[in-house]
């Protein structure tokens, strides 16, 4: 199969000047927030936004919103793609989403969580948060198929921003002697 190579240049942008696309669907919690500026001010750029170039001559982002926020007046990388609107909109309905979709081999995680040498306060406590989570959320993910639950019960479904916001909320009921579990979707 022969697959085409849809990025055409790489430019360093002003963020403050990349149009946000109005299509984008993610929401960006605080926590996401806070976890993104400490690894971009413990180690800086290592992606670059993903751009299309307009009529215009603007740049319409398509993934690296949150990072274009956080940097506002500085230059950010970015890979300018030969991509109609239509193509634009596929890759932001999915492109991280595919990443989402893997599973997590918890051991090989914590081994390279606990390989990181010291780090500042804030990146600890993301690199604290991703190992707990993932525990949690494959603790949940790797049960019993509980689906018979579902049927006359009385439950409540919370659509969380992020996976640390679901891990979170679960943990809060299960200390408040709630019973629930997690639903990924």
């Amino acid at each position: 199969m022969k697959l085409k190579d849809r990025i055409k240049s790489f430019r360093r942008i002003k963020a403050s000047l990349l149009k946000r696309n109005t299509k984008n669907w993610r929401i960006h919690s605080e926590p996401q927030h806070a976890a993104l500026r400490a690894i971009l001010k413990e180690v800086g750029f290592a992606s670059a936004c993903l751009v299309r170039e307009c009529n215009n001559g603007t740049y319409e982002l398509i993934d690296g919103h949150l990072r274009a926020e956080i940097a506002e007046e500085e230059k950010v990388p970015c890979l300018i793609l030969d991509v109609t609107k239509s193509e634009a909109n596929k890759l932001l309905a999915t492109f991280d989403s595919v990443t989402s979709m893997a599973n997590t081999d918890q051991d090989a995680l914590d081994r390279l969580i606990n390989s990181i040498p010291a780090v500042s306060e804030d990146l600890q406590e993301l690199l604290n948060q991703l190992s707990s989570n993932m525990s949690g959320l494959l603790d949940e993910s790797n049960g019993e198929d509980e689906s018979h639950l579902l049927r006359d019960s009385f439950s409540v479904l919370i659509d969380c921003q992020s996976e640390s916001e679901q891990v979170a909320l679960l943990n809060r009921f299960k200390k408040e002697g709630l019973q629930c579990r997690a639903w990924i979707s």
